[in-house]
């Protein structure tokens, strides 16, 4: 019998990301993760209400912790590393209560999937793949110089980088080679290409729907079908969108459509069973803005 566990996991700390947003304070746009997650199930519960019949909420810590320059805390190389294998931990406790065969993860910070998908990686072992949609490949390791945000090694700890799966548990990981990126098109997604290319982890790059989609979504079929798997988890983060169209993420270099996101994973969804959804990176600026107005006013106000 199928199970679909619609797992709400707020978590912000993975995400380094108060240089996009230098018209909020530093803690409101750090935060921005807990309430785009709000706000997904929010959008959730009104398409399906069925889901909230069984949901988990994944308890995030709220403290903000800056050294005496002000800069988020470094722990072993990665940005408030402590609180987060805690709250790893915490979501494999919540998954394996539950005993989901299928999971819709509303975050967050892209690291929300690891948990979700390293579960998933255990349950179904060489029959998952994973579809990752992300203008950015998400392959940075421990003390890398290039960035110390946790949600940008997020692919690394489902492949299994040995320090990662070491130091947060992780029950299982996804062969690279069953790992397929979807809509890369960043500075970081050059910087990481020899990375990507070393472990064998292919894509089928934003520039491809653009010149050619009926193509890309062709090339997003034929590699499920080589890799002989049933299930499929995907992970939407949602900067691979262009932002022209739809900006609600961290990050403004995506350019696919959102219809082209939507054939993508319909796609995907044609070949495989989908056993793993993901929405991650959502950031409402806008929603953020007002809830600093409202919190100044009489009778909201603490």
């Amino acid at each position: 019998m199928q199970n679909t566990l619609k797992l709400i996991y707020p978590q912000w700390q993975g995400g380094v990301i108060a240089g996009w947003f230098k018209d909020l304070k530093p803690e409101n746009s750090a935060k921005g993760y807990v309430l785009g997650a709000q706000i997904l199930d929010l959008l959730v519960s009104n398409l399906n209400a069925n889901l909230d019949k069984n949901t988990a909420v994944v308890p995030v810590s709220l403290n903000y912790s800056v050294d005496k320059n002000g800069e988020r805390l470094v722990q072993e190389g990665i940005v408030d590393k402590f609180i987060l294998q805690e709250q790893t931990k915490r979501a494999y406790e919540l998954i394996n209560a539950k005993k989901p065969t299928k999971i819709l993860t509303l975050g967050g910070e892209c690291a929300v999937s690891v948990p979700s998908f390293t579960y998933l990686a255990s349950l179904y072992k060489d029959d998952l793949v994973v579809l990752w949609v992300d203008a950015h490949p998400d392959l940075g390791v421990a003390n890398d110089e290039f960035y110390k945000g946790y949600h940008a090694m997020a692919v690394s700890a489902i492949v299994g980088d040995e320090v990662l799966s070491r130091e947060f548990a992780l029950p299982a990981s996804v062969s690279p080679d069953k790992v397929l990126f979807v809509g890369l098109h960043s500075n970081e997604a050059l910087h990481y290409k020899a990375r990507r290319e070393a472990l064998g982890i292919q894509s089928v790059d934003g520039t491809a729907f653009v010149s050619d989609e009926a193509k890309a979504l062709s090339q997003i079929k034929a590699w499920i079908k080589q890799c002989g798997a049933k299930k499929v988890a995907i992970h939407l983060d949602l900067d691979v969108l262009n932002p022209k169209e739809l900006y609600v993420a961290v990050g403004n270099t995506g350019i696919l459509s959102v219809s082209q996101v939507i054939n993508a994973i319909n796609t995907a969804n044609e070949s495989a069973e989908i056993v793993g959804l993901t929405i991650a990176e959502h950031f409402p600026k806008a929603q953020i803005q007002l809830k600093t107005l409202l919190e100044n006013l009489p009778l909201i106000k603490p």
